[in-house]
């Protein structure tokens, strides 16, 4: 016969399951959560040479430490700990890859192939790269070491890096199949990536724009449609290697430049990280870094990439104290127990650890109308009239995360973030928000070059890759405003800037800091003679509107081929002259194979928009990409292999003019 439940069982099982649940609350309520201290680096605004060694100690001995392993012709991997440096390394030098999507990946794999086949790469300091230059540097650095696993047999890392640049290599060919994924994934690849956008559609729009709720970074990243790109860089460019920590980068290999990963830090207004805000100059935005030392922007400081993106308790001063202003040290819920930098075996909670997808999708994250709002529209009554009109609308694709450079979790302080994010942090996100945001590095500086000056680093080479099919070189110009407000009074310009619809394939820079300390650019934009696609803009080929820029810029003498209009031949694609300039037997037999993969792909029906195709489904027929890769690497050869790297291309050789 069964036991008799009576009333008075029941009440006293109610009470003890709630004795037990208060029990278990208070418990976990008291339980410490095991903790770890990251430093925070606030970097000067305004350029400070006397603070650059301090600034950036880590990258600089890295550099050192390189320069003298390649010297020493040895290929061992770089130690985790390096000695600290005193003074700047001579002759920085370093690759901008700009935006510009699959465009720019694959322009720029074709300059990267070019430096290295004439031995030039080693001679790279480092690598910044804006959104689709971010997709290539993060494949080579993903693929530059010793962990070889891949269940299909396939070699997807390695020690040398002619491997990984080889053409008939798995690495690129892989690279090639994937940029036209949607046929080359089979039938349901389109349809999956399609759905994985959708079905984040709904919940995504009643919770963060109907409820107007910022959701914990862990749930709020799979909502958006962050998630999904990830994905797809991650299956194009890291073969599904999603894990690949950032603090790992420039650790595996002594012959990868230091990369830096440039976004856009969504959070505007004044910097959190000073009392005496009204003496600060007012950003806009600022620029975001990942590297593997720091990751930060100066409206928040630079926070230990090993921590950045773990749950906050605390923003402390340099001696532990609470910080509400100036924090330099940050105190986070210890969830990877600081084995980001470990091999994959010994890591805990890998998941925890800020990726180098993650990096590499927020410099691209390119579809956010909150920012595009932010670059139109300089009036702040009309930004936030058109943030309230565009917010059901906004795609949202960036990056969120913890605020590092701020305390919270207290009571109050938590009740009162939560009523500022669903009012006035919803339409106007700034440094002080709960988390922090990060997009497209293009809405700052989409060439990648402010960072490198910033460094004084004084060889510069800038791949700009940007879709400009009205050659406006809108980037060229906003550098210059960039240059001014960081560097102040007195920097100067050497060379002019093209003119609207004038055409620059490569040009020549010098940038003069107020201190008198030189830098050369070096800048290449994509371009080959593509008469279907100046048809589309007939104004531009009128007699006198479109030519070609004079010797230097188009590398030849005035007398020889005066300026053109339209242009018919550039450098690159003369034969006659370009080959003479190659000496290596193999280097020359892929130029003369790349002139003619570029030429079929302009007289091809798929070449009508080629080289200014647009990148917003982000994928390529492999002709398509073949002609990319080739005419970077064409370009490379012309432009870039007479470059001496020396204090000889430090003086101008152009007239100088005060910004």
């Amino acid at each position: 016969m069964p036991p008799v439940i009576t009333h008075s069982h029941q009440r006293r099982r109610a009470r003890w399951l709630l004795a037990s649940l208060l029990l278990g609350l208070t418990f976990s309520a008291c339980q410490t959560v095991p903790t770890k201290t990251y430093d925070i680096r606030q970097r000067a605004f305004l350029y400070q040479p006397g603070t650059l060694v301090q600034d950036y100690q880590e990258e600089y001995a890295y550099i050192e430490q390189r320069r003298n392993t390649v010297a020493k012709g040895e290929s061992n991997r770089v130690a985790d700990h390096v000695p600290t440096v005193k003074t700047i390394p001579p002759h920085l030098t370093g690759l901008a890859f700009s935006g510009g999507g699959i465009r720019s990946a694959t322009f720029h794999l074709g300059v990267l192939q070019s430096l290295h086949d004439m031995q030039r790469l080693p001679q790279i300091d480092y690598l910044s790269t804006v959104s689709g230059g971010s997709y290539i540097a993060g494949w080579m650095l993903a693929h530059l070491g010793q962990e070889q696993d891949d269940v299909y047999g396939n070699l997807v890392q390695t020690m040398d890096q002619g491997k990984l640049l080889d053409p008939h290599q798995d690495f690129i060919a892989h690279l090639r199949h994937h940029s036209g994924f949607i046929k080359e994934g089979g039938f349901w690849e389109g349809p999956k990536l399609m759905w994985g956008y959708l079905w984040r559609l709904i919940p995504y729009y009643m919770w963060d724009m109907i409820l107007h709720i910022k959701t914990p970074p862990e749930i709020g990243n799979e909502l958006h449609l962050f998630t999904p790109y990830e994905d797809r860089i991650q299956l194009t460019y890291l073969r599904g290697k999603h894990e690949t920590p950032l603090v790992r980068l420039n650790r595996k290999d002594a012959d990868a430049p230091y990369l830096i990963i440039n976004g856009n830090l969504v959070n505007r207004g004044r910097p959190r990280a000073y009392e005496g805000e009204s003496n600060r100059p007012y950003r806009d935005n600022y620029n975001f870094e990942f590297t593997r030392d720091y990751t930060g922007s100066d409206g928040l400081g630079y926070i230990q990439t090993a921590g950045f993106g773990l749950p906050v308790v605390e923003a402390q001063t340099e001696d532990g104290k609470p910080a509400w202003f100036n924090p330099r040290k940050v105190v986070v819920e210890d969830l990877t127990e600081g084995t980001c930098h470990k091999p994959r075996a010994e890591r805990i909670r890998a998941d925890a650890c800020i990726r180098l997808s993650q990096a590499m999708t927020a410099s691209g994250a390119g579809l956010d109308l909150d920012s595009l709002v932010e670059e139109w529209y300089r009036n702040d009554v009309a930004r936030v009239l058109l943030r309230f009109g565009t917010a059901p609308f906004n795609i949202n694709n960036e990056f969120q995360t913890w605020n590092y450079a701020r305390r919270f979790n207290t009571p109050v302080t938590t009740v009162w973030d939560y009523f500022l994010m669903m009012t006035v942090q919803r339409i106007w996100p700034d440094t002080k928000s709960r988390w922090i945001e990060i997009t497209d590095g293009s809405f700052y500086d989409n060439l990648g070059v402010q960072t490198l000056l910033r460094r004084q680093v004084s060889h510069i080479i800038v791949g700009d890759a940007t879709l400009d099919t009205t050659w406006q070189y809108d980037y060229l110009h906003n550098l210059q405003k960039r240059m001014k407000s960081y560097f102040g009074e007195g920097v100067e310009w050497c060379g002019e800037i093209p003119e609207e619809h004038e055409i620059v394939w490569y040009r020549r820079f010098w940038i003069k800091r107020p201190d008198g300390t030189p830098t050369v650019i070096h800048y290449l934009k994509p371009y080959a003679y593509n008469p279907t696609l100046f048809k589309k803009n007939p104004s531009l080929a009128a007699p006198g509107k479109i030519f070609v820029s004079a010797d230097p810029e188009s590398g030849r003498p005035l007398a020889d081929a005066p300026l053109a209009s339209p242009p018919t031949n550039p450098t690159h694609l003369d034969g006659n002259r370009l080959l003479a300039m190659i000496g290596d037997n193999q280097a020359r037999e892929r130029a003369h194979l790349a002139m003619k993969k570029v030429a079929k792909i302009v007289e091809a029906p798929e070449g009508k928009e080629f080289p200014q195709t647009s990148t917003v489904f982000q994928w390529y027929e492999l002709e398509e990409f073949e002609a990319y890769r080739h005419l970077g690497y064409l370009m490379g050869w012309a432009y870039l292999s007479t470059l001496e790297l020396s204090d000889t291309e430090l003086t101008p050789a152009a007239a100088c003019r005060t910004l």
